[in-house]
């Protein structure tokens, strides 16, 4: 019982321990390389999207959000952990190059870009995002709300075309309408901003095309993901820190209880 309740105090008393770390720069080689694996992640989730698109779209709105809610949140989640990761890395090269420093060696401008700094994650999430925002961007620009489009004739018609009254008023249906620009990136960005189209349901062509007009911003939720992970850096290293002074603590007491006992047994011996 004494032992669970010290435990809970130890677990409770653990506190980060921050050390000194080099800060590095905001824009870097290495932090530009890691915007491809970012992006790489983003389009991974693309391709899950299409693959269960068709599962999570049905007419039960609550549930559809829901599903599609969560599946987003997986996305942000992966590269929010990506990014947090990186920065408690960047923060650990940081105190290793801190120490060199204080030794009064030479720390190469190759090196300090590996070290963190807090916008750091947000240049590398702007890169990666660089694609799809550019793409939505354009298409916001040039996007109208989509109206009522003809469907196709019932095959029974084709018997009375050749009537002239008739024909002509069914000409309009004959009329090919050419694939324009916007239809090519419309197809493109609801498929980058899956969820959130699935979400809204394209039933509703009001909520469509504010989700159209909105779409450069949202493109960016799932990197702002990663820029935020990377803001944890200093914090996660920082327990990292707590911890291992926790264990030295508790090693420490372990070290002292035993030679308490080992001096104990020797008076007893040599009051024998």
């Amino acid at each position: 019982m004494q032992n669970k309740t010290n435990a809970k105090k130890n677990k409770k008393g653990m506190k980060p321990v921050y050390m000194p770390y080099l800060r590095g720069n905001v824009a870097s080689k290495a932090a530009a390389k890691r915007a491809g694996k970012t992006f790489g992640f983003m389009v991974m989730f693309v391709f899950i999207y299409l693959m269960l698109g068709g599962a999570l779209t049905f007419d039960n709105t609550f549930l559809r959000v829901l599903l599609n809610l969560g599946l987003l949140l997986a996305g942000m989640m992966l590269l929010y952990n990506e990014g947090a990761n990186q920065g408690e890395t960047d923060v650990g090269f940081g105190e290793i190059l801190q120490k060199r420093l204080d030794e009064g060696k030479n720390v190469p401008q190759s090196e300090r870009d590996l070290c963190y700094h807090p916008m750091k994650g947000v240049f590398t999430a702007a890169i990666a995002a660089i694609p799809f925002f550019a793409v939505s961007t354009v298409f916001a620009f040039i996007a109208q709300k989509q109206g009522y489009v003809l469907g196709a004739l019932p095959s029974w018609v084709s018997s009375y075309e050749s009537q002239t009254e008739i024909s002509q008023a069914l000409a309009y249906y004959t009329v090919a309408t050419p694939l324009t620009l916007e239809d090519i990136l419309r197809v493109i960005v609801r498929v980058i901003n899956f969820p959130f189209v699935t979400m809204v349901g394209v039933n509703s062509n009001d909520l469509m095309y504010l989700v159209d007009k909105l779409s450069p911003i949202l493109c960016l939720v799932m990197p702002i993901a990663y820029a935020v992970g990377y803001l944890r850096g200093p914090f996660l290293r920082a327990l990292v820190h707590g911890n291992i002074r926790v264990s030295r603590r508790k090693h420490n007491r372990r070290e002292q209880k035993a030679r308490k006992e080992r001096r104990m047994q020797m008076e007893k011996k040599e009051l024998i």
